[in-house]
This record gives C-alpha cells, sequence and structure tokens, in this order.
C-alpha cells in the first residue's frame, strides 16, 4: 500500500462512517481501537471499538443526517503493515462549523487494512 491508496482507503471509511454504515465500521475499525479525542480547552475522552459501533448504531437506527465528508489531507505514510494519515476534517455538526485535526493509525491485520489508533483534536 502507498500513501496515494492510504488516502484513497481512509476517504471511504470517511464516506462509510459518516453515512452510519454498521458492519462497514464493524470490519474497518480493529478489536482493540482506541479513539483520543481532545477539545478546545484540552479536555481528553476516549472511545473503544464497542462505543463507536454504538455510536453509529444509534445513528443509522435514528435515520441522522449523514455527517459531512469534507476532507483536507496533510500527510499520508505507508509502509508494510503500518500506515498513518493526517487530515483536517470539518464535521459541520448541527449546521455549524466544526473543524478537527484528526490522526489515523492503520495496520494491516487478519488479511485487511484496519483503524488501530485515531487522534481528534478540536480546533476552535
Amino acid at each position: 500500500m502507498d500513501s496515494k491508496k492510504l488516502i484513497e482507503l481512509t476517504k471511504q471509511l470517511i464516506y462509510e462512517a459518516t453515512h452510519f454504515n454498521v458492519p462497514y465500521v464493524k470490519q474497518i475499525y480493529a478489536d482493540n481501537l482506541l479513539i483520543v479525542k481532545v477539545d478546545k480547552i484540552g479536555v481528553v475522552d476516549t472511545m473503544n471499538k464497542e462505543q463507536l459501533v454504538g455510536f453509529v448504531q444509534g445513528n443509522s437506527d435514528a435515520k441522522a443526517t449523514p455527517f459531512s465528508t469534507k476532507a483536507e489531507f496533510h500527510y499520508a505514510v505507508c509502509d508494510e503493515n503500518m500506515g498513518m494519515v493526517v487530515m483536517t476534517r470539518d464535521l459541520e455538526l448541527n449546521g455549524k462549523s466544526d473543524p478537527k485535526f484528526f490522526t489515523l493509525i492503520w495496520e494491516y491485520s487478519s488479511e485487511r487494512w484496519q483503524v488501530v489508533k485515531e487522534s481528534c483534536v478540536t480546533l476552535n
């Protein structure tokens, strides 16, 4: 996998997750997933795969409007079995701009690429 393909895989992840595709989310995120979110005043919150799937499932069940897929990719690197993508996304929640800085760590495991770690920092 090269960095260009890793960005394309990340774009697919963004689309499927923001459209609440639960089966896709279950297979693309590793079982040992850790998401770390930091808000604008430095408060840290974490989420595991079970919590993420519950969030996506809740939005799917509620027929929620898909989130924005806007993303600006700053950096991507990949070697034989690990990759990292750095990007800015504007999630536009509740009609308001909500820009966030993301780092995703990908790993090739169980014969597929999966997200194992993700960090998200609120910019405003």
